[in-house]
């Protein structure tokens, strides 16, 4: 096998996620209030569909060693995806952390949707909210890049990947595959980096840990925090009551930032979870972590 490795700024289109995950957790619903960081995102979008044709056509940065993709294997925010595929005439394959295929047992991860009869609705707006901000630099990537007709602005087409095959990386042991998901999806388990193996603490971590009991992990990853203070208020209290040592996990949503913490509590960033968790009595996070 050849590795290839050409940069693909996924970056930005993560944020956008980010951003509109943020948008509605600020509204406490689906329907975001103002453009805001959306259109800030939104124009970064340009770059990262640019950047998925190269990824999969040009020759290695480093060696020079020409390469074309003869198949894709992509996540439903790397926006483009199915129309590079669509212009290789190579096949896709969607993995994924997060549902984003529309089912009635569930809502979509973006949206917050109360009542059960909402939840396939979720996952359709979601798809159209992004595809109405997105739909320029996709049919001007076709156009220009790809050489493909543009897609009609009123079309069915939405940003929805249903017709893909998608495999859903988490066990379905924590949350069994929905029953109206057909056969071409699937939840197929974790994939792990193993990155525990190579790591080397700092010693001022290692020393905080072997002085006391095993502390609780608690931790929020990339999901956005309308008010990281109070949220990290509460933890240092549930920590306290408790009489618990707490790892902290600053993240996206920055807990604990420019904030005082006692001796029980260490604030951390970045550690590999294969390593931390067997030091912890027990862990606190968001879903797609688990």
């Amino acid at each position: 096998m050849v590795k290839i490795f050409i940069p693909i700024l996924l970056f930005s289109s993560i944020c956008l996620c980010y951003a509109i995950i943020s948008d509605m957790a600020r509204n406490k619903g689906l329907i975001p209030s103002a453009p805001g960081e959306i259109s800030i995102q939104r124009k970064q979008l340009k770059a990262i569909i640019e950047s998925l044709l190269a990824a999969c056509t040009e020759p290695d940065m480093e060696t020079g060693v020409p390469f074309k993709a003869q198949a894709i294997i992509a996540n439903p925010p790397a926006y483009g995806h199915a129309h590079v595929a669509e212009a290789l005439g190579v096949p896709i394959h969607i993995f994924f952390t997060m549902p984003w295929t529309p089912t009635y047992e569930f809502p979509h991860p973006l949206a917050r949707v109360p009542q059960s009869a909402g939840y396939w609705l979720s996952y359709i707006v979601v798809d159209l909210l992004i595809w109405w901000g997105i739909r320029g630099y996709i049919n001007e990537f076709r156009k220009r890049k790809l050489k493909l007709p543009p897609i009609a602005y009123l079309s069915m087409y939405n940003g929805s990947i249903s017709h893909l095959p998608t495999g859903y990386m988490w066990s379905p042991h924590l949350v069994p595959k929905p029953s109206d998901w057909g056969p071409l999806v699937d939840v197929v388990g974790y994939s792990f980096l193993n990155l525990g193996s190579k790591y080397e603490p700092k010693e001022e971590f290692m020393q905080w840990i072997q002085k006391g009991k095993e502390p609780i992990y608690i931790g929020f990853g990339s999901m956005p925090l309308e008010d990281p203070k109070n949220t990290m208020d509460i933890i240092l209290e549930a920590l306290k009551d408790t009489g618990q040592r707490g790892i902290v996990d600053r993240g996206w949503g920055d807990l604990g930032n420019f904030m005082e913490v006692p001796d029980s509590v260490f604030l951390l960033k970045d550690c590999p979870h294969d390593w931390l968790f067997p030091q912890c009595a027990a862990v606190v996070s968001d879903i797609i972590r688990l």
